[in-house]
């Protein structure tokens, strides 16, 4: 009874927070190029729709790399932090490790071999923590090179960057002006909070005090806002009811932001985000923005299977998140306790190319609180395809659709992102803000990525530039991501 107070107040608070939240923005003008129609603020009817997760494929050369180096006898939690530079046209992770770890009493701990690891009921004792860089032209084939930096065991032949506790997180910064400062890193405490400036990502300069954030002993959020021109971090926060059992007994785990206008001095955290009950705890949630949007990999944690997946939750500001499909992974464990993402996956922020999203994740192949082996994984999802609409009752003469409410014109022509079976459709028609109709498309029979549409009447949205139009969307066997306009 008492779990079911806590779920109702819960989803009551979210109930109020997401009527706030788009209450607020029913005044707004929507000015963009690209929508995901996820966004529920500019969906204004739907009709024999569902919105659903994106399908991930996992690569084909999964696991990319693992702990295979004396200085990371343990790559997990396997958090990572991944960027594509444009800069230097190369990949770069900066991973998470435990430098030295053994078990409690009689274990063996580091000498056990990695095939028998997610089969013991481990228990931690000592660790030594750091923070490693790798590199890759491809995406795919990753190098860890002797950088000079660290030493480990009388040598700085390793590719050791930061020794500090676990959760350290690091991102390119394209809105610093100093140089020194490009690459950022940070980890934040209770107490002290620790921060890190580097020119390259590689040589880091002295640890600054960030003083009093929140626990940070996860996968952190981290990112510069040109909307507020702030840094956001969004990190773990232990709060609430207590789940006793291992690492339960200071609460639950719940997300929280905090904002810098220099990387240094933090606002307080707030929580912004927690599970539907105490069993699905969110451990961590790294965040991309697209579209318009917030997207957050959700790692949700459960605690009674001792495993982590990664779900999807989007917001219009980073502070009110609304998940979708709980309970749907994303990126699904693997089927067979020993695979190497059965146990646990810790996704990383994702890189939004053109032709697909990128998804690399940490992956452990036994329990979340088990002796497991770590890896370094990479999972695809189609373009724009995180969540999209697809109609729930099927047969010949059933279609969905899907209204908009008034966006503005800010493109010569009309592009849609769709997937599309052999014998589905979506068609597009143009309505002016009262709904009278303006242009119907041709149809779209395949599968798409930013297809313009190709109107049956003499119709050019030129004439339209920067009017109001809303758009409807008609669905058969077909799963609808996006719409966009092109110059």
């Amino acid at each position: 009874m008492k779990h079911s107070r806590i779920i109702t107040a819960v989803l009551a608070a979210c109930l109020l927070t997401t009527v706030t939240s788009f209450g607020k923005a029913e005044d707004k003008t929507f000015k963009r190029d690209r929508y995901l129609v996820l966004d529920s603020r500019i969906i204004e009817k739907k009709d024999n729709v569902e919105l659903t997760v994106g399908v991930a494929h996992k690569d084909k050369n999964n696991p990319l790399f693992k702990e295979d180096k004396p200085w990371e006898p343990r790559f997990d939690n396997p958090y990572c932090s991944v960027i594509y530079d444009e800069e230097d046209k190369i990949y770069k992770c900066w991973y998470s490790i435990f430098t030295k770890s053994g078990g409690k009493g009689d274990f063996p701990g580091e000498g056990l071999a990695p095939d028998k690891r997610a089969w013991v009921n481990w228990r931690e004792g000592r660790r030594g923590f750091g923070v490693c860089y790798a590199t890759s032209k491809d995406g795919i084939h990753w190098e860890k090179p002797e950088l000079g930096v660290i030493e480990f065991n009388g040598s700085k032949k390793n590719n050791i960057v930061i020794n500090y506790t676990h959760g350290v997180a690091v991102m390119k910064d394209p809105h610093e002006t100093d140089p020194q400062k490009r690459y950022k890193a940070i980890h934040p405490e209770r107490n002290n909070s620790a921060v890190w400036f580097s020119p390259d990502g590689i040589r880091w300069g002295k640890k600054h005090n960030a003083g009093s954030i929140d626990n940070g002993d996860t996968n952190q959020g981290i990112w510069w806002d040109p909307d507020i021109g702030k840094y956001v971090l969004i990190t773990r926060h232990w709060g609430g009811a207590k789940t006793g059992g291992r690492y339960g007994g200071a609460g639950h785990r719940q997300k929280s932001r905090s904002v810098s206008s220099d990387f240094l001095n933090w606002s307080k955290a707030e929580v912004v985000i927690e599970g539907l009950d105490l069993r699905m705890q969110i451990h961590d949630m790294p965040v991309v923005r697209h579209a318009g949007v917030y997207l957050g990999m959700v790692g949700l944690f459960d605690i009674e299977a001792s495993r982590q997946w990664c779900e999807l939750a989007w917001s219009p500001d980073s502070i009110q998140w609304h998940r979708i499909q709980p309970g749907k992974p994303l990126i699904p464990n693997g089927p067979v306790m020993g695979d190497y993402d059965w146990g646990c996956i810790f996704a990383s922020v994702p890189i939004i190319r053109k032709d697909e999203i990128l998804i690399y994740y940490g992956a452990n192949d036994g329990r979340f609180m088990g002796w497991r082996s770590g890896y370094f994984a990479l999972a695809r999802l189609r373009p724009d395809g995180f969540a999209g609409y697809e109609q729930i009752a099927g047969g010949s003469n059933k279609t969905a659709t899907i209204t908009t409410k008034a966006v503005s014109v800010v493109g010569n022509s009309l592009c849609v992102s769709a997937d599309v079976a052999p014998s589905g459709f979506v068609k597009v028609t143009a309505l002016d803000p009262n709904n009278k109709q303006l242009a119907e498309g041709e149809l779209v029979t395949t599968t798409v990525s930013d297809a313009r549409i190709q109107w049956k009447d003499p119709f050019t949205l030129k004439d339209l530039k920067d009017q109001e139009i809303k758009l409807r969307f008609e669905l058969r066997e077909a799963k609808l991501y996006s719409f966009s306009f092109h110059k």
